[in-house]
């Protein structure tokens, strides 16, 4: 018989024993399960998984084996380059009788990775005939170009020290700040934009924090076994939703935009984007990533704050099944935006879509082993516009195909690309080019007086070249109009501006640029537009003390001219700040912002 002291013993440590399991037990279960966990951490914990998943479908967004193949030591590659042009589609005046529709780039390579060696064959033909012809390779640290139908030999450079030597050559310090010192060939664009697990966690904690801090967890619900559908798919979900007045979401929305301007994570990712933006944009007046963005993000906090009035309901709703986010939507008075994400063992999938009174916007990523298709559809006032890139590829032992074709159409154009490209491994090239003192000339070796007087020469063929080929084989015109169907100039814009010399820009740009100044007289703002009334041709309203005067190189509108005139006249107490600002595409001045000062 255990003697009672003993007993009780036993008896309180099974107690503890049983307490500890059960805590354990609670612990596990709340790490690891839903259970117990409070709505507004729970719709915290899946709006934050969202991240994770976009970027798990950005990451997988053409990965494929045709990745893996590349690698191989040695492969040969013949690619097929060709742009359609299609207008008034559907009408009985549809056209594509064009400069650019005859065209094709013909690129025949040979790589070898283990040795460092690449050589691509580019050529320009229409229809059969080789209008131009530029071969590329790298040999080693080696990198070089020969224009075949102009020069013999190859202009080589080492890659290093590549600023001195552009200092050398002759080029401008404002033309050698923006070119690296070396030159790493194979960055991958797409790579710039992925987020670390670092970088993903600091997302969410950051902007979840701000959720937390401005929102009460009275604003928090959920509803168990809600229908929804993705990708066709119907799928049943626990929903989690924020629910708060129009202007207590707009004041969210605020705080968040105002994280955005000075978020490292992202302003970071701009700047790599910017590196290599700047190596092929040689404009006088240069994009500026970092700085656009925040200009547009203050741009919508504005527009926000402009209509941040109303009691109406709205909410943002996550939408979870079996651990996983699979849905948010954010429904305002309005507008509604949706963000579907379904990973699968074979297939990625996300769609973005956005819609209010006035227009609807759909982004959809789908990826699997063979086939990425990304496609944008815009619809506004009637007006369809639509992107679309479809990456095909198979793969066939050591051999394999890849098409690519990305589309832009309208309700009456289409601009379409293709590309088609065969690899094939082998064993030894068939003809390796080899560099040798009788065909290649290596830049970085020349004294300053010979490296200058080739870059000269240079210069000049290649200028004569292009010349011809926009003479004989290509028309301004028609990349003129490819360009304003793909929305990257504005209706009404001249193609002459394609022409204009480093000097005529110079000259147009400067009669706007003198006009620059701070706290400026109300007279003085009156004499600007009598400066640029030959190239006014419309204002938009920024704010309320700020206007943007539009400007065109050909174009004028005496109406506008009059409107501001009388404008300026009645708040001729008032004193001014005028900046020009610059057309991307042109580098010619385009627009002047006009800001009026307090009293």
């Amino acid at each position: 018989m255990i003697p009672r002291k003993k007993k009780n013993t036993i008896i309180i440590i099974c107690l503890v024993v049983f307490i500890v399991m059960i805590a354990t037990t609670l612990i596990l279960l709340y790490i690891n399960t839903d259970m117990f966990k409070s709505n507004a951490t729970l719709f915290a914990k899946y709006l934050g998984q969202s991240v994770d998943n976009v970027n798990t479908v950005y990451q997988e967004i053409g990965k494929s084996q045709y990745d893996e193949l590349l690698k191989q030591n040695k492969y040969t590659t013949q690619t097929q380059v060709k742009v359609n042009v299609i207008e008034d589609r559907g009408t009985t005046a549809e056209n594509s009788q064009n400069s650019i529709n005859p065209l094709q780039l013909k690129i025949d390579g040979q790589v070898d990775s283990s040795n460092q060696y690449n050589y691509q064959d580019i050529q320009l033909l229409n229809q059969d005939k080789k209008v131009a012809e530029i071969e590329y390779i790298q040999n080693e640290n080696t990198y070089g170009i020969r224009f075949s139908d102009l020069f013999n030999q190859y202009l080589l450079v080492n890659n290093e020290n590549l600023k001195e030597l552009l200092k050398k050559a002759g080029y401008s310090q404002e033309e050698i700040e923006k070119m690296p010192d070396t030159i790493t060939f194979g960055d991958d664009l797409k790579g710039i934009f992925e987020l670390s697990e670092e970088e993903r966690q600091k997302l969410k904690t950051t902007y979840i924090n701000i959720i937390h801090t401005n929102v009460s967890k009275d604003n928090f619900s959920k509803e168990k076994n809600q229908s929804i559908q993705i990708d066709g798919n119907s799928i049943y979900a626990n929903a989690y939703s924020l629910t708060l007045t129009k202007e207590q979401m707009n004041n969210l929305y605020i705080k968040m935009l105002e994280q955005c301007k000075q978020d490292e994570i992202i302003l970071n990712k701009l700047d790599k984007m910017q590196t290599l933006l700047d190596l092929f944009n040689q404009n006088s007046n240069p994009i500026l990533l970092r700085e656009q963005f925040v200009q547009e993000i203050e741009k919508i906090i504005n527009q926000i704050t402009k209509n941040n009035i109303g009691q109406e309901e709205s909410k943002i709703i996550v939408y979870e099944n079996k651990g996983t986010t699979l849905k948010i939507t954010i429904q305002n008075p309005d507008y509604e935006i949706n963000i579907d994400t379904l990973s699968l063992q074979n297939e990625k999938y996300t769609q973005v879509s956005y819609h209010d009174t006035k227009k609807e916007q759909l982004l959809i990523c789908k990826s699997n082993n063979e086939e990425t298709n990304i496609n944008l559809k815009n619809i506004e006032n009637e007006k369809t516009t639509e992107y679309n890139l479809l990456i095909e590829e198979k793969i066939n032992g050591n051999n394999g195909i890849k098409n690519v074709t990305a589309t832009y159409e309208n309700n009456t154009s289409l601009v379409e690309a293709t590309i088609q490209q065969e690899i094939n491994s082998v064993n030894q090239f068939t003809e390796e080019m080899v560099l040798k003192k009788e065909n290649a000339i290596n830049l970085s070796e020349l004294e300053e007086e010979s490296l200058q007087s080739i870059v000269k020469q240079v210069k000049n063929g290649v200028s004569q070249k292009i010349a011809e080929i926009m003479s004989n084989d290509i028309k301004k015109e028609d990349i003129w109009e490819v360009l304003k169907i793909i929305g990257l100039v504005k209706e009404g814009q001249s193609f002459e501006v394609m022409g204009v010399t480093e000097a005529e820009k110079n000259r147009f740009n400067s009669k706007f640029e003198i006009l620059q100044g701070e706290n400026l007289e109300s007279s003085n703002v009156v004499n600007l537009i009598q400066a640029i009334e030959n190239n006014f041709i419309d204002m938009e309203v920024i704010s309320n003390t700020e206007l943007r005067l539009k400007l065109d190189r050909a174009n004028k509108n005496e109406e506008v001219v009059t409107t501001l005139t009388s404008f300026i006249e009645e708040n001729k107490n008032r004193k001014y700040n005028v900046k020009v600002e610059y057309d991307q595409t042109t580098g010619l001045v385009n627009g002047i912002i006009l800001t009026m000062l307090e009293k």
